[in-house]
């Protein structure tokens, strides 16, 4: 994978992603947040989110039980 240098890495790095999952795992699971494709194992171990929508949901609640 090769990024053509217009700012839009992200985007790149999630479709491609997106692409592979479909090929790989017949379309498993789409994330509820962001509608990314996971993988069975993702879906089981991030309780059915993606591993950046998990991250970002724990960063949220621990900066809520902090303040």
């Amino acid at each position: 994978m090769a990024f053509d240098d217009d700012g839009a890495e992200t985007m790149e790095m999630q479709a491609f992603k997106i692409a592979k999952n479909l090929t790989e795992y017949n379309g498993s699971a789409p994330c509820p947040q962001c509608g990314i494709v996971i993988s069975p194992v993702e879906y089981m171990y991030n309780s059915g989110l993606c591993t950046g929508c998990k991250n970002d949901r724990t960063a949220r609640r621990v900066k809520r039980k902090m303040t």
